[in-house]
């Protein structure tokens, strides 16, 4: 009976052990199978964001390319002048250098045209027949009034694949020809060995509608030999069925394959054009570290058995936890800060606006960031990207939460709306960065931060106050409001047609008159620019030239008025009349150029005019980022034989050591030290002018006052001994021609 009872009792141990084992498996393998299903989850979804994002990049590229054509065509269409092949010729030429097209065309609605192309020219009498079926459909359509862009195809002249954009030329309200224009899709040069797609385990291709490769990555792991996807033993044929059904309906699909004995999953996205669709692919989550082995343990072992279980279970739970948690902070994580991304950031977003809770958005920003890389480092500069994290996340209450996006552009959600809580706030994260300034090998950098809040808005709306304030050192802080919007509308007006203002010199040389003080004889003229537009308004330079500076437009606009002065000379000197030099204003940006001394040379040389008949005048800022390259930047525009003057001396507080440091021609003091001074203050103002210009003089500079409006001004300037002044008591700015006509005599 002791026996026998011992037997059962083992015999209910063994079954209840047996029975325990099988469940903790049972739960292990349930528990398994969801990690897995969310692990592949978790990838699709990165997938689709991925997809989808370089697919907006593709629509936003042909977006712009499109309304640079239908901006060129406009032009056309209200320009008085007669589209004749040479003026087609030199339109065609000027935009697709200035777009990087890799070709450009014009047909007449007969069919005929010409082409050109950077890198072989301009062919002439070309017709719609002589070009690629896909082009010349695309051409063909848009002769009946439609914007098209035509199926990729392999262009036998550029070996490579292109496709055209197409749109129609209407003069007086009827079709009178087409501008097209041949480009790649420059996406794929930056994705094409998959180092940008999922962490760099991805890649990307472009398909057609049948499943063709357009455009292949060279990361995929899918032989060369194979045209489609559907090619080989790839897909399943449950797979294959359900991608096929997908693309004849032009709907999106997820699935997996296996290559090289890798599990691959995949997401295609259609295009919405010309049945294109974007396929991409990643390594799928793989499970190989599972063995199944650990179950067939011996079951006669129960406490191994059970440890061995709980342990595999433990192990199997972490590793899964690990990658999952891996994959959702790559998703929506930004890797350096840690803070989140802007796609976490807008998922939280959505979920605030829909509570209905009172919200704030704020665009948060550094200062001239870029110095900090510059004088400390990378290294540096990614710790106080840090910093500036760990202080915004400090200093948010329960509900609220932040992001970076880019560099050092960070995004924060705030549960406010009073603007002066909101002020407040903000201010006090931008105080506590700046009261930690940056010190490494005897430099000092202030952490200077500026923001935008958008109250109840949006992180497009933030981003455009902080805008506003970019280059506003004594404002940190801007609300969004209407005119921000009309400022945004105004700007991408005014980005829209520069290149063409450029091309159809709208672009006027005004000069205004400079005078010897002592003599009171004319010496120079400056050079000012007045946009005329083609309804024959003007605008000033405050209107355009901050945001030319900005999106670097002014490096092609202040060569532009080199050349118009050099060709006003030019002028002078052909019709017999002695040459007045001129002065030109220039740049920060083209003085960062090292080529910018040779370029200004061979312009003067072009156009026949002695250097001693140009000067350049330069913001006396300018020079404060790198002192040592700016002084051999003059030097070497000097050597050339060229003056080099600097503008609005006095206007900052590094004057007297630019003058001290810089070998230049000329100062011209600011304008400030003229106007709305009285009295006192006018006294001490003569004393630390006076003192500049004898400074000036001892050193062989001239001085040039600014802002002369009266006799009493010319009076004292010339008192004080300064050498050449110049303000509309002599005369406001004229075009070039009324100058000629007043001042300029021959012989």
């Amino acid at each position: 009976m002791y026996k026998d009872g011992l037997k059962n009792e083992f015999t209910r141990m063994v079954i209840v052990s047996t029975v325990i084992c099988l469940v903790l498996f049972t739960v292990f393998a349930v528990f398994f199978s969801y990690l897995m299903t969310e692990a592949r989850e978790s990838e699709l979804r990165q997938l689709e964001v991925e997809t989808t994002e370089y697919k907006s990049r593709l629509v936003k590229q042909m977006d712009t390319t499109m309304q640079i054509l239908s901006t060129l065509s406009k032009a056309y269409e209200i320009s008085d002048i007669e589209l004749t092949e040479e003026f087609l010729e030199e339109s065609l030429k000027a935009t697709n250098k200035a777009n990087d097209f890799i070709s450009m065309a014009f047909f007449d609605k007969n069919g005929n045209g010409m082409i050109n192309s950077l890198e072989y020219g301009t062919g002439k009498d070309f017709s719609i027949e002589d070009c690629h079926q896909y082009s010349a459909d695309a051409i063909r359509r848009a002769l009946t009034g439609e914007n098209t862009v035509s199926r990729m195809f392999d262009s036998k002249i550029h070996d490579e694949k292109i496709f055209v954009y197409a749109v129609p030329v209407y003069r007086n309200g009827e079709i009178t020809g087409v501008l097209a224009a041949g480009n790649n899709l420059e996406i794929f040069t930056d994705v094409a060995n998959g180092s940008t797609v999922m962490g760099g385990s991805g890649y990307l291709h472009l398909i057609s509608k049948d499943g063709t490769f357009l455009i292949r990555s060279k990361n995929t792991p899918v032989d060369a030999g194979v045209l489609d996807i559907f090619s080989g033993d790839y897909l399943s044929e449950k797979t294959k069925q359900a991608t096929i059904d997908a693309l004849s309906a032009g709907n999106s699909v997820t699935g997996e394959f296996s290559a090289d004995g890798k599990g691959y999953l995949f997401y295609v996205e259609p295009m919405g054009l010309n049945d294109w669709f974007l396929f991409c692919a990643g390594t799928m989550f793989e499970a190989s570290s599972i063995d199944a082995g650990f179950i067939a343990i011996t079951l006669g072992l129960l406490l191994s058995v059970i440890t061995v279980t709980v342990a595999m279970l433990l192990i199997g739970y972490r590793i899964f936890r690990k990658k999952s948690f891996s994959l959702y902070r790559i998703a929506c994580f930004d890797r350096l800060t840690g803070a989140e991304n802007t796609f976490q950031f807008d998922e939280n977003f959505k979920n605030t606006e829909r509570s209905g809770a009172g919200y704030s958005v704020v665009a948060l920003n550094i200062h001239n960031f870029k110095y900090v890389n510059d004088l400390f480092g990378r290294a540096s500069g990614d710790r106080v990207l840090c910093f500036v994290a760990d202080v915004v996340s400090d200093q948010l209450k329960e509900g609220e939460f932040f992001c970076r996006d880019a560099a050092d552009l960070f995004y924060i959600l705030l549960r406010e709306t009073d603007t002066e809580v909101l002020k407040k706030r903000v201010e006090s994260i931008i105080s506590f960065v700046r009261n930690s300034s940056l010190t490494s090998g005897g430099y000092s950098y202030d952490l200077l931060l500026y923001s935008g809040i958008a109250v109840k808005g949006d992180r497009d709306k933030a981003l455009i106050a902080m805008q506003s304030i970019r280059n506003v050192q004594y404002e940190n802080i801007a609300f969004y409001n209407n005119a921000h919007h009309d400022q945004v509308r105004r700007k991408n007006s005014i980005e829209s047609c520069m290149n063409i203002g450029l091309t159809n010199r709208e672009f006027k040389l005004f000069l205004q008159p400079e005078f010897d003080l002592k003599t009171n004889r004319m010496v120079r003229a400056e050079a000012l620019v007045r946009w005329q537009r083609p309804d024959g308004k003007f605008m000033y330079p405050g209107d355009f030239i901050p945001l030319f500076e900005q999106n670097g437009f002014c490096l092609k606009l202040d060569m532009y008025m080199i050349e118009r002065a050099c060709e006003q000379i030019r002028e002078w000197i052909d019709n017999g009349i002695e040459p007045l030099p001129i002065s030109v204003n220039q740049s920060k940006l083209l003085f960062l150029d090292l080529n910018y001394p040779e370029n200004l040379a061979k312009t003067l040389e072009k156009y026949g005019v002695s250097p001693s008949l140009i000067t350049v005048e330069i913001l006396e800022g300018t020079a404060t980022e790198d002192l040592d390259f700016f002084r051999h930047q003059v030097q070497a525009v000097r050597d050339r034989g060229i003056r080099v003057s600097m503008d609005d001396f006095g206007s900052g507080y590094s004057s007297l050591n630019m003058l001290c440091s810089l070998n230049i021609d000329e100062i011209k003091l600011d304008k400030g030290f003229l106007q709305n001074v009285t009295g006192a203050e006018w006294e001490r103002r003569t004393v630390i002018v006076r003192h500049i210009v004898k400074a000036a003089s001892e050193l062989g500079v001239a001085t040039v006052a600014e802002g002369i409006e009266t006799d009493e001004n010319r009076k004292a300037m010339c008192a004080i001994g300064c050498d050449i002044g110049q303000g509309y008591f002599y005369q406001k700015p004229v075009s070039a021609a009324e100058f000629s006509e007043k001042y300029m005599s021959p012989r």
